[in-house]
């Protein structure tokens, strides 16, 4: 079964980078795209891809790598990463919102978001996710008891205006508290807003950690999200003879398991 739509977003610099990053320098640049293009085009199958490029400095040519009907909106400039950025929303979780706006105003059954440094295999997938959503509004990747994983989203119709709403009405920006628990919140049913407060940085570990578990306890809850039913996300260690999967951070290795499996 093929998708609609799919987002994903666009950044790549030669910069020195003031986070920490995991997995092979080489998922970070164009020189992975032609890869990410392939496993998308084999195992979704999008009618439309919508491209959020956070002010890029480094350009990648898609068109040369996929027949694929895509478009691409280019921000005016690079909100950051979520632990560095000076913006309410960093990069990435603009453009998880701008891709859900896409999706509500073109009135698509499915949004599904697909990092930039994401791999895929297995025809399955799509039915799985669709099958996801026919539980809950939402699907996220599989994380811990205080986190989620987001490198592969997806929602359905009804639940995208109420994750939006929930979403916007957090006063905190990305530097203070993680998108994952925002996400978390937004995908929850009730949780009580004060409780967001616990989830700042801070220099107390013992009092974030405190937090962190009290906030999570709440949305287990009142969870109103799936967790997607096949690995891996950023979990190790990839099983490459599973029927269905996906990571990211890959590294050396686990692109050469993956180019010999899939022959790409």
């Amino acid at each position: 079964m093929s998708c609609e739509l799919v987002t994903t977003g666009w950044y790549a610099s030669n910069e020195v980078r003031n986070y920490m990053t995991h997995g092979d320098d080489i998922i970070r640049g164009p020189e992975f795209r032609p890869l990410w293009w392939r496993s998308l085009d084999a195992f979704v199958k999008p009618e439309h891809v919508f491209i959020v490029d956070s002010a890029s400095p480094i350009k990648v040519d898609d068109a040369a790598y996929t027949s694929t009907d895509f478009q691409t909106l280019k921000l005016l400039m690079n909100p950051g990463h979520s632990q560095t950025g000076k913006t309410h929303y960093s990069g990435w979780t603009a453009g998880i919102i701008l891709g859900l706006e896409f999706a509500l105003n073109n009135d698509v059954d499915m949004f599904l978001y697909v990092e930039q440094d994401v791999l895929l295999y297995g025809t399955g997938i799509v039915d799985k996710i669709k099958s996801a959503l026919r539980r809950r509004d939402l699907v996220f990747g599989a994380g811990n008891f205080v986190s989620i994983q987001q490198s592969l989203v997806a929602a359905n119709k009804k639940g995208i205006r109420r994750f939006l709403s929930l979403l916007h009405s957090i006063n905190y920006p990305d530097k203070l508290i993680a998108p994952e628990q925002k996400f978390m919140y937004a995908a929850s049913r009730i949780v009580p807003s004060p409780l967001l407060a616990v989830l700042q940085y801070n220099p107390y570990q013992k009092l974030r950690v405190a937090g962190l578990h009290t906030f999570a306890l709440a949305c287990s809850l009142s969870k109103g999200y799936e967790v997607l039913p096949f690995g891996y996300g950023r979990h190790r260690p990839i099983n490459f003879s599973d029927e269905v999967f996906y990571f990211q951070h890959a590294t050396a290795d686990e692109l050469r398991q993956y180019r010999k499996l899939t022959g790409f």
